[in-house]
């Protein structure tokens, strides 16, 4: 255990859908996904101290499912989706016989 005591547990809030956690700093934080379905942003847990600090604040709310933290950990990798997007299927002529 850290150094919080257990009445001073930390708040973490995720939605259960997808994946919204992950380990960082060689198991020392924690960074997730908070908010809305439609406006989350990532945020860093310190174990050790139990303290949050908010790492983004995206202006243009979307719906994120899930991400990867970078090996280095200094790059987070996710996916973003709009409802109404528009969905294009591309399919090629096959190319003529000779």
């Amino acid at each position: 255990m850290g150094s919080f005591g257990r009445d001073q547990s930390p708040v973490c809030r995720v939605r259960r859908e997808g994946q919204r956690v992950r380990f960082a700093s060689g198991g020392k934080a924690l960074v997730y996904m908070q908010g809305l379905t439609a406006g989350q942003d990532f945020w860093l847990l310190d174990l050790k101290t139990g303290r949050s600090r908010q790492l983004t604040r995206f202006d243009n709310p979307v719906g994120m499912w899930g991400f990867d933290i970078s090996p280095d950990g200094k790059q987070i990798v996710f996916d973003r989706s709009r409802n109404a997007s528009d969905i294009v299927l591309i399919e090629l002529k096959p190319a003529p016989r000779r």
